[in-house]
């Protein structure tokens, strides 16, 4: 059923807690004592919201033809600014890393492999001794992503609700033999599980597309379930499950738990001034996501350097100052850098040509 196109501000909300909830997992150091252990089922989150949100987007100019390259053109100029500006920003940390510990595991070849590689989005695969996600760390999720929008892109015209279902199905089993294999599905970004980062993204993000598919689109009106779907994606990221547990609770959130919870969040909005804040933190959660562990290391770093990083820091205190400082630069990196650059890509790349006279 075709939907027509609307804000989607709830579902913009779980975007930001679950990129401001993935920081607390990559800069613990700010954080105390405090933490979220299955924070990093947020990857399959991102990845169900984004195949919901290019269907959207998306969908119908995809079925009508001659627009996959485009698309995918459309798709590059959105992630790799800040992508870039992650790389950029890890530098420092590693050359740091290379010059005070020659002994270490970062060394020059490895620096320019995470260079080269990162330049072009090259996974970390066998034999490559480093890539971008050496420099910044949750990059390596950006390339399944493109894989998947892709395949969407060129087989969209095939991809009914039954094959939908059988892709689903499929890359089901492999998140649950991920699961059960390596006992957890904090896998993926490793040269030996890559096959894991498909299984995970080919679930959710075509789970995104088939829920945009068979809902209505209808926006009802509702403070109280808009934020209980916070509270909801907090409660999943942050619960400590037994180790015998473990693997039933992530296959039961991110197989069942994260559709039904874009279900309720794509049908119920809040109001205006919830709404503006769902739609900011949204609005700056991919930058949030992209930048707080190079951002992170580096102040870690220079707070060392001068002697003003506690060595037991408060959690509450620090980890708020912290993502508070971080939100104001993923903000301003959105305004003054990546929205313009973006712009400007799409003005030089994809503008249309003009018809002769």
């Amino acid at each position: 059923m075709a939907q027509q196109r609307r804000s989607y501000r709830t579902v913009d909300g779980l975007r930001g807690v679950g990129a401001f909830l993935v920081v607390m997992r990559h800069v613990p150091d700010f954080f105390g004592g405090v933490r979220v252990p299955e924070s990093f089922l947020a990857v399959d989150l991102f990845y169900l919201v984004s195949g919901f949100v290019v269907a959207h987007a998306y969908g119908e100019r995809l079925k009508a033809g001659g627009f996959a390259g485009r698309f995918f053109a459309t798709r590059v100029i959105r992630l790799y600014p800040l992508y870039l500006l992650g790389l950029v920003l890890g530098l420092p940390n590693a050359i740091f890393a290379t010059v005070s510990d020659p002994d270490g595991w970062w060394n020059w070849t490895r620096l320019a492999e995470a260079v080269g590689a990162g330049l072009f989005m090259i996974p970390f695969f066998p034999g490559l001794g480093a890539n971008g996600s050496s420099l910044d760390g949750p990059t390596w999720t950006l390339a399944p992503e493109l894989i998947a929008n892709m395949a969407y892109a060129l087989a969209i015209r095939f991809m009914n609700v039954a094959v939908l279902c059988a892709i689903i199905a499929i890359s089901a089993a492999g998140v649950a033999f991920a699961e059960f294999h390596y006992g957890t599905l904090d896998v993926g970004f490793n040269p030996t599980d890559q096959w894991t980062a498909l299984a995970r993204v080919g679930f959710s993000f075509f789970t995104g597309v088939l829920l945009f598919r068979v809902l209505d689109g209808r926006e009802r009106r509702s403070e109280t379930i808009a934020w209980v779907c916070m509270v909801v994606l907090g409660v999943a990221l942050a619960f400590r499950p037994s180790e015998a547990l473990t693997p039933y609770f992530e296959l039961g959130v991110v197989l069942f738990g994260f559709p039904a919870l874009l279900v309720v969040a794509s049908q119920f909005e809040p109001g205006a001034l919830s709404g503006r804040l769902f739609s900011f933190i949204g609005l700056i959660s991919y930058g949030i996501y992209i930048l707080h562990e190079p951002i992170g290391q580096i102040a870690r770093l220079s707070l060392q350097s001068l002697g003003s990083f506690p060595e037991h820091p408060n959690g509450w205190l620090w980890g708020s100052g912290f993502l508070a400082v971080l939100t104001v630069l993923a903000w301003q990196a959105d305004r003054r850098y990546d929205a313009p650059v973006r712009r400007a890509l799409g003005a030089r790349f994809m503008a249309r040509p003009k018809p002769e006279t």
